[in-house]
């Protein structure tokens, strides 16, 4: 059987609703920690190395791991849609609270062609696909409503957390953050 060419079949994308199918067919949900383990989603050991193995990797890594976590994902799309010339914004979305923090983190691509804006979702299995607004405001407020019910789906969060709810767009984080430092990176701290 020939060796599938991940790359190659990367590089010959034309359209966002390639890149969709490309992940689908190459990309699995989990993270890859700082030894290069990869940690499957519902892997035993991932709520104990979360914190202090999980790295951030770029478009590059994530098309040799062909794993990771919305963070990652981001940061492949990224790579194709700054490749393609696209004007896009990465936004990171979370419950934004004092000290320990158990609610879920959402990070996503918004792309505009035509004067819309569009929400590009691989990771958040839900509402995965490419999704169609008049606004990037529009778009950003209906994914964090999505995220909200998601959490108080989860048994996480209530109906009135949704004010906790802060979105930040960021730009290309540097190589290789842990948690905390990706989540300080996109907050500006």
């Amino acid at each position: 059987m020939p060796t599938i060419d991940v790359k190659s079949n990367f590089d010959s994308l034309k359209k966002p609703s390639d890149l969709m199918r490309f992940m689908n067919d190459y990309i699995t949900y989990g993270f890859v920690g700082k030894s290069r383990r990869k940690y499957a989603y519902g892997d035993k050991d991932w709520q104990k190395n979360w914190l202090s193995d999980c790295i951030v990797q770029f478009g590059d890594e994530m098309l040799e791991t062909k794993t990771g976590t919305c963070w990652d994902q981001v940061e492949l799309e990224r790579k194709w849609f700054s490749e393609h010339n696209y004007e896009f914004k990465t936004i990171f979305s979370w419950f934004e609270i004092d000290g320990p923090n158990n609610y879920p983190t959402h990070t996503f691509l918004a792309y505009k062609k035509n004067d819309k804006w569009f929400w590009f979702e691989y990771s958040f299995t839900s509402y995965r696909g490419i999704h169609k607004y008049n606004t990037i405001d529009e778009l950003i407020n209906d994914v964090k409503n999505k995220q909200l019910i998601s959490a108080i789906n989860s048994g996480v969060a209530k109906p009135e957390d949704v004010n906790l709810i802060k979105s930040y767009i960021y730009t290309k984080p540097k190589s290789n953050l842990g948690v905390g430092e990706f989540i300080d990176y996109v907050r500006g701290l």
